[in-house]
């Protein structure tokens, strides 16, 4: 314990959330927000998660550009040629 009771202390306090994430594999049959962002990290994972949930009411997509879907069929349909 303190002594000299005659110094000053100051504290700085970060406010904190709790927030958890979880793979698109182990996201099957939970509610999801679906972030599907500029690129995929791995081709086909955007599909997995999508499809990971069990009806339309459990799925909330976050603001995308239309791009980035249509981006998906060109890559598909060159990688159907090869």
């Amino acid at each position: 314990m303190w002594e000299d009771k005659t110094g000053s202390c100051s504290r700085l306090q970060f406010p904190l959330s709790l927030a958890w994430a979880i793979t698109a594999h182990k996201l099957q049959g939970l509610t999801a927000v679906i972030d599907l962002g500029n690129k995929e990290f791995v081709a086909g994972l955007s599909f997995v998660t999508i499809f990971r949930v069990r009806s339309l009411d459990d799925i909330l997509f976050k603001h995308f550009s239309l791009n980035r879907l249509e981006r998906k069929k060109v890559e598909r349909a060159v990688n159907e040629r090869n």
